[in-house]
């Protein structure tokens, strides 16, 4: 079985996503460190040990029931627990490192000018859901092949009907229990790796519909 130095790691997502390495690097550090390897790279603070777990995101689909997780698996943590993952014994569940993700949100403003007054006036205003940009990447740790299976459950999880509840720190902390892959969806190598793919989806936060049934 092939192994994944924690500087091959950091190249994969220079590579895949250029200065947004140096925001993932320091978090890959911290783990290495928990796992009993000393790692120093200079420039890149690292702090204490903490909760590594508040990256994980789970989603599950609302027709197929079908779910999909991304993150760390801490039960099998050695050095670098975001690669643990396996495309035949489906490292309990996890599909692939966590991803890394944007959030944007509107509000729904009615303004009225007042000539003259270099003001306007605010008459109404309600949220519009959340834009959310969901990236990361899926790499075949095991035998450094093109990552096929990883790939179909990917888009798989994309193309599916329906939309997800999200389980995840952040999601849960925006208030956000749902969302729909809406647009976006794109798939490409990564240059030099070729046992790894980055993917990029865009998706809106939403809510199950409930309807109140009045009697007439």
């Amino acid at each position: 079985m092939g192994t994944i130095k924690l500087s091959g790691i950091i190249e994969r997502y220079n590579e895949a996503f250029g200065v947004t390495a140096q925001k993932v690097a320091p978090r890959l550090v911290q783990l290495a460190g928990m796992g009993g390897v000393n790692i120093n790279i200079p420039g890149l603070d690292v702090y204490g040990d903490a909760d590594e777990t508040f990256a994980n995101v789970k989603f599950t689909n609302s027709i197929s029931g079908e779910e999909y997780k991304f993150g760390i698996n801490t039960q099998l943590n050695k050095a670098l627990p975001f690669f643990k993952f396996s495309s035949s014994v489906n490292s309990q569940g996890y599909l692939a490192p966590p991803p890394m993700v944007t959030f944007r949100r509107d509000k729904h403003v009615v303004r009225t000018e007042i000539e003259r007054s270099g003001y306007d006036v605010i008459e109404n205003f309600g949220l519009k859901p959340f834009e959310i940009r969901i990236q990361g990447i899926i790499v075949d740790y095991e035998n450094h092949h093109y990552p096929q299976e990883l790939l179909k459950k990917v888009n798989a999880m994309f193309e599916a009907s329906g939309t997800y509840a999200v389980v995840g720190t952040i999601f849960n902390d925006l208030g956000i229990d749902e969302v729909f892959f809406k647009s976006g969806f794109e798939v490409s190598f990564v240059e030099g790796f070729i046992d790894t793919i980055k993917y990029r989806v865009n998706a809106i936060s939403t809510s199950s519909a409930n309807f109140l049934v009045q009697q007439q």
